[in-house]
Parts: structure tokens; sequence; C-alpha cells
């Protein structure tokens, strides 16, 4: 449908200067699990930070506005990733490790993907509304092929939920009838409808956003602190909190914790929306207008150097943009493809930490893996006490690499380890990396508990594994390498997940052939 706009390139600016705002207020706490007391900027800074959310539609609009005749699929905005994206954690990682593998969307988002319910494309969801004002059915249909670039299910949802918001914030300032426009574009079935209607009628009973704040955490948080569970219902907490009030709202987002950064970017650039004129001098002044890419993540491409230039070109964007038109299902790929080829060894005894496995000859049976993400059901080595997993990788170039093997089970890894002719382990092998999980009791994950952090045990990521799970800066000659795995389950224990990977210092991405090289 088309709406005429009233103050359209005003609410367009309001909109990116909210969401510059509410980036660099929440920036500093991202993904602290507790509460914050922030009132203003600590530290107060003296430019805008730069920040994926931002970035990311910075990129789709220029290399859009770059087309003879732009267009809007998931297929198109693939490509843009390809060419154009060089941010490698979470769910960018695994999405640009599918795409260069040729695992086109929307299965680039579900495939190899525990990220998939992150906030990583919630927080693009923008652009969307700017192209589709006063149309949150278009720009909800835009925010579905963008997310399943790099998500699925709750992951895509959200960003298809804020951008009805968003698009329907052109034409309208009651946030309560905006949250209700974005929920009707969700299954009412799905974990993201629930937590969001939760938190509404939380706050109708109690009008206390601490303790609302309290309960979506207690009930949705996990170890995933950019999980868009807590996180869109924390946005959402924030604007009904905040009555309206710019600073008020982003400081509420960002005192829930958790990804503050998103959370806060995204309840500024809907009330700048709804008022541009509520992002005020206060909140500017320390920022200024400029519009910060890395160069580094955006590449191959000129940015505009304002947040004022870019809304002119979003704007003129939206005047060039075909119309849409929905795309054929995607076929599924051969997942037979993507399968990587191992070998395990189960043991009923322990061959452990720091001893290694001398004289060992144990039989080894082959496996396939289903990808670089793997979960598997110990039924089948049912008293077992420890398994073996030999892995080979091939790399084509002299270089320096990153090894990860991301576990939250026991597990110490070997790198070429040097068999005898019998089969067995020498006596000189050094550990590459590992860690060791108590045999008595349950090692709490990223939290001990609700509100307190300790190492994150799980984050299979070449960006953000734990240190103990990763060996960065290790100088690899060209050809195939091995790996060798020594995985301790607990006994309650009913399957191992591990998430692994090989990429280059200089990139920090995942090579998509490593593994996979027969």
């Amino acid at each position: 449908m088309k709406t005429e706009i009233k103050d359209y390139r005003k609410k367009v600016l309001g909109c990116w200067l909210g969401k510059a705002v509410g980036g660099v207020l929440g920036a500093p706490f991202e993904a602290y699990p507790g509460m914050n007391d922030v009132s203003y900027y600590d530290p107060i800074p003296n430019q805008m930070l730069p920040n994926d959310d931002l970035e990311l539609q910075v990129m789709y609009a220029c290399a859009l506005q770059n087309m003879d005749a732009p267009r809007l699929n998931r297929n198109i905005l693939g490509d843009i990733w390809l060419k154009h994206m060089e941010y490698n954690a979470d769910e960018y990682a695994v999405a640009i490790c599918n795409l260069r593998n040729g695992i086109r969307p929307p299965y680039s988002g579900s495939y190899d993907n525990y990220f998939c319910d992150g906030m990583g494309a919630a927080i693009r969801s923008e652009l969307w509304a700017c192209l589709a004002p006063g149309d949150p059915n278009l720009a909800a249909k835009y925010a579905f092929e963008d997310g399943s670039v790099d998500h699925a299910e709750n992951g895509i949802y959200a960003e298809v939920f804020l951008a009805a918001m968003e698009s329907q914030a052109f034409v309208e300032s009651d946030v309560t009838r905006l949250i209700k426009t974005g929920l009707s574009y969700l299954p009412e079935n799905s974990t993201l409808h629930k937590s969001i209607t939760d938190t509404c009628i939380w706050w109708q009973e109690s009008r206390d956003w601490k303790n609302v704040r309290s309960r979506i955490f207690n009930t949705y948080a996990s170890e995933f602190a950019s999980c868009v569970l807590p996180n869109i219902a924390f946005t959402v907490l924030a604007l009904l909190a905040g009555e309206g009030d710019f600073g008020k709202s982003i400081c509420i987002a960002t005192n829930c914790g958790m990804d503050t950064d998103c959370t806060a970017a995204t309840a500024g650039a809907i009330l700048g929306l709804i008022n541009p004129e509520a992002v005020g001098e206060k909140w500017l002044k320390p920022i200024g207008r400029d519009l910060v890419v890395r160069e580094s993540k955006i590449v191959n491409l000129k940015t505009p150097e304002t947040l004022d230039a870019f809304t002119d070109l979003v704007i003129a964007l939206k005047n060039r943009l075909g119309e849409f038109t929905s795309l054929p299902p995607e076929p599924e790929p051969d997942w037979s493809e993507h399968k990587i080829h191992a070998e395990v060894c189960a043991l009923k005894n322990l061959h452990w930490w720091h001893i290694p496995l001398l004289g060992f000859n144990g039989k080894w049976e082959p496996v396939e893996l289903p990808g670089l993400l793997t979960t598997l059901d110990l039924k089948r080595f049912e008293g077992t006490l420890q398994l073996l997993l030999k892995l080979k990788f091939k790399i084509d170039e002299d270089d320096e690499y990153s090894i990860m093997f991301n576990t939250p089970a026991s597990c110490q890894v070997y790198l070429d380890p040097d068999w005898n002719k019998d089969g067995a382990l020498s006596d000189n092998e050094d550990m590459l990396f590992g860690r060791s999980r108590p045999f008595f009791g349950q090692e709490p994950g990223r939290f001990q508990s609700k509100q307190s952090m300790c190492n994150t045990i799980f984050s299979p990521c070449l960006g953000g594994a734990p240190l103990n799970q990763i060996k960065r800066n290790l100088r690899l000659k060209p050809g195939i390498h091995e790996l060798l795995v020594s995985i301790v389950p607990q006994a309650d224990d009913k399957n191992i997940r591990w998430g692994m990977g090989i990429g280059k210092m200089s990139t920090t991405g995942f090579l998509p052939k490593a593994f996979r090289w027969k």
C-alpha cells in the first residue's frame, strides 16, 4: 500500500540518530547478564562508536543503491554478504561459512547454526521500515528475506516483529498499538510471541520494570546472551516503562542487561521514528552526527560520512527500489555433500588429563558428522567412559590459523599426533588445548546462578570460544593435518555436543572446506 508520510525525512533521520545514541549508551555493558544502573553515557564518548547494528544496514543500503535496478530478496542480500561483509562472530560467521560453501538462504541461516535465535537479524530491522514506511506488511516481508540469511524461526521472527512495528511507527505513536502490530506478524505458537505477550501482561500487572525484568530473565534467559527471547522482551519493556521519554527508555533497556547495545539501540530507533525531536542535544552532542563504519568489517563499499547523508541515501533508495516479488521455495541442499568424515573409538577405561594415550590400540569406527556443529547421541556408546574422535583437515597456505573444538564436556585436543606402527601414541605428545569438567555434580553454563556470570562453556565461534577450547596464532604448513580429540562425558550425559572450526588468523572466519576436503 502507498501511504503519504508526513515528515518522512525527519523521521528517518530520527530513527538513525536514536539508533546511534542507544547503541553507544549500551555498548559498554554488552553481554553482562546482571542489571545495570546508568542514567547517561558511562563513559561519556567523544564520537559515535562503531556497531554492527548500524554498519550492516549501511552495507545493505549502499550495495542496493549501487545496483542499476535495485531489488530485494534473500539471494540478493546473501550475495551482498559475500561481497561486502567481514563480520566473523556468532551467526554472522556461520552464515558466511555456509554461503561460501554454496548453501543459500534460508538454509544458510539454519544449517550448523547454534545462533539461530540470535539478535543479529533483529538489529537490521530499521532499514526495511524506512524503505516501507507505513506499510508493515511490506516491511515484514523484507525482514523475513533478510533474517533467513543468518537465522531461523525466532531469530527471523524478531526482525519481522521489529520491522513491522517500526514501519507502523511512521504513522502511529502509541507504543501498545505498535507492539500489537508487530505481534500480528508472528506465529502465535512461537516462543518469541509468548515472551513479548508475557512482558506486556507482566507490565500491566505490576507497573514495576525491575520486577518485570526479573521475570523475563528468570523465564527466558540462557547462557546465550544475544538470544532474542529475553532481549526483544527487554526492548518492549523499555518502551512500555519509558512512557515515551527517550532517555528513560534507552536507560531502562541498558539497565535490563544482556545484549544492551542492541536493545537500547532498537528502543532509541523506535522513539526516534515516533518523535524525532525526542533525540535531544543532551544525547547527540557527545557522539555528533558522523557515521562511523569500520572498513575492516564492511569492505569494497564507499559509505556516507554522516547520518544525515545516510538518511538521504536511504530515501533515494526507497524511490528506486523495485517492486517486491516472492521467490519460490529454495530446493533443499544435498546434505551428504556437507557431512564431515571422521573416526570414533569408544573406551571403557580412562586415559585422562595430561596423560597421553600410551599404548592405546583401540578399534576405530568410521562416522559421518552432520557438520561443524554436532550433537552425538550416547546411546550407541553405552558404558563408554571416554570417546576418541579422529578428524582430518586440509589447508592450502602456509599461514597462522585458529583451531577450535568447543564443547561443554571435558576434552583434550592433540594436533598431528605421532602414531607408532602398532597404532599407539608416542610418549611425547603435547596437548594442544583442553578443559576439565568436574566428574561429580554439574558444572554451570554461562551463569553460576541466573544473576552471576562465569566462563562461557559453549560458544561455537572462532571469535568467541573460551580460551581453553581454541588455539590461536598457530603456524601451519599446507597439506592434510589430523586432530585427535578425547572427550569424557559425565554419567548423566545423554549426548555430547560440540562446535569446531579452522580459520585464518587474518580473518578469524571459518574455512568452509577445511574438514570437507575429500
